[in-house]
């Protein structure tokens, strides 16, 4: 997926592949300099950047041709049909698609953010009270890009039960009427 972008001072975007976000203050030929929302300056390759908004139409993207078959996946409501209590909703790449050829990391992690976050939406529809994301762990990317992601909705969210998971697992509390 490639992406032509052009940055400009006052633009929100995000690190690929990080979990900083910030505005650019500065662009140079071949660099980028952005100040992140933790207040430091970075300088990046804009090949490392996207636009915020451009991010989250990446998340919500799917590659169709790597989908599994929808008959051989199990569809949501067969996650709640057999977890009444909480959905778990399993994130590992090899069981959202087919074959991962030709993905690169960033379409790995977007495709894996976009299916957290419309099984989110879906168990907030659907008056849930709680959903499990099984994230593995990993170098802990994905975890951290589905907490950051987590925080924009109305939902508390912690580690889900070690005895279980080990430290590969988010437990998310949904509140239907929290503003």
């Amino acid at each position: 997926m490639k992406i032509e972008r052009e940055f400009q001072t006052g633009d929100r975007v995000g690190v690929i592949n990080e979990t900083l976000t910030g505005k650019v203050i500065e662009v140079r030929s071949g660099s980028i300099t952005v100040r992140c929302d933790d207040g430091f300056h970075y300088t990046f390759d804009p090949k490392e950047l996207v636009l915020q908004k451009e991010w989250n139409d990446m998340i919500n993207m799917v590659p169709e041709i790597h989908q599994k078959n929808p008959e051989q996946r199990p569809s949501p409501k067969a996650d709640v049909k057999n977890k009444p209590e909480q959905a778990e909703i399993d994130l590992h790449l090899h069981e959202l698609i087919e074959n991962e050829d030709g993905l690169s990391s960033h379409d790995k992690l977007s495709l894996q953010l976009g299916e957290a976050r419309q099984r989110l939406e879906m168990a907030i529809g659907k008056k849930e009270k709680k959903i499990i994301f099984i994230h593995g762990r990993g170098d802990g990317v994905l975890k951290k890009e589905l907490q950051y992601m987590l925080r924009n909705y109305p939902v508390e969210f912690h580690d889900a039960s070690y005895t279980k998971y080990g430290m590969g697992a988010t437990e998310v509390i949904i509140y239907q009427n929290k503003k």
